[in-house]
């Protein structure tokens, strides 16, 4: 082999091992903390008259358990069994989880599992027992916690590879249809701690959901885009971060339903459809 011959199979696999790194950063997710972002910000809602609110009562769609914020050992998860089974779930994700669960079934000719919903605070010491800290959340510091997460898989592929099953990547794509997102995304490990887990899907509710996985965020980034007191507008719903107070409304949602959460940071996050 002559020497240009020699510099052009060289040239040649360096292409293709640098084709092969770049596709496997790509895959799991690693480039995108090098990729720009593009800047999230929600419309202001426009309004001139206001009311004194207070929440009569809260739901958990947007409670943040992260490594920094936990939750106490005696948390109140609203518990009940998905539909005729032994799995326990947060009251508020059972019938959004049958709807996923049903469209798999009937549209892509295949049964969704859940291994792992519910975990109390005690069934969260074993598993950090088991897995260590580079896996597993410590104690109180688990979405398992709340009921509000499920870790789903389909036959023959589970963990990672539930991304590579039709389910995976319908999952992946279009949860954010039935008030789930992909808690920890691709290459977000600097703002959710965790690395990409595709099969871990967390309730949120609309219009939340919607808005986090049609613009790539995180929970912890999308908590974070709302400035105190201020109204959003996304579609036909608005939100807004309180004080855990009494507080000012738009007078025109006054008769219509508001949902408020408690976000576990010491404030709430209030929403309300109002077309």
């Amino acid at each position: 082999m002559n020497t240009k011959s020699r510099v052009l199979m060289i040239i040649t696999i360096a292409v293709v091992l640098i084709t092969l790194a770049l596709g496997y950063l790509y895959y799991t997710g690693a480039l995108k903390k090098y990729l720009p972002k593009k800047e999230f910000k929600l419309e202001e809602y426009q309004y001139t008259d206001t009311v004194i609110y207070s929440p009569k009562e809260y739901v958990p769609n947007l409670v943040l358990v992260n490594n920094e914020w936990g939750i106490d050992r005696d948390y109140d998860s609203q518990l009940e069994y998905y539909r005729d089974t032994d799995v326990l779930m947060n009251k508020y994700a059972i019938e959004p989880y049958g709807q996923l669960s049903d469209y798999i079934k009937e549209n892509l000719n295949d049964k969704m599992f859940v291994s792992s919903t519910y975990r109390s605070y005690e069934d969260q010491e074993r598993v950090l027992g088991e897995e260590g800290e580079e896996v597993a959340a410590k104690p109180g510091h688990s979405e398992h916690q709340t009921g509000l997460a499920m870790d789903v898989y389909v036959k023959y592929h589970a963990g990672m590879g539930f991304i590579d099953s039709e389910v995976g990547k319908y999952v992946n794509s279009h949860c954010g249809e039935y008030g789930f997102i992909i808690r920890y995304p691709q290459g977000r490990k600097d703002v959710t701690g965790f690395d990409y887990e595709p099969w871990h899907i967390r309730y949120v509710g609309h219009p939340h959901s919607d808005i986090i996985m049609s613009n790539d965020l995180t929970l912890e980034e999308y908590l974070g885009s709302f400035e105190w007191f201020k109204w959003y507008q996304y579609g036909d719903y608005i939100i807004s971060l309180q004080k855990k107070s009494l507080f000012e409304i738009p007078a025109e949602i006054a008769d219509k339903e508001i949902f408020c959460s408690d976000d576990n940071r010491g404030d709430i996050i209030c929403w309300c459809k109002i077309k």
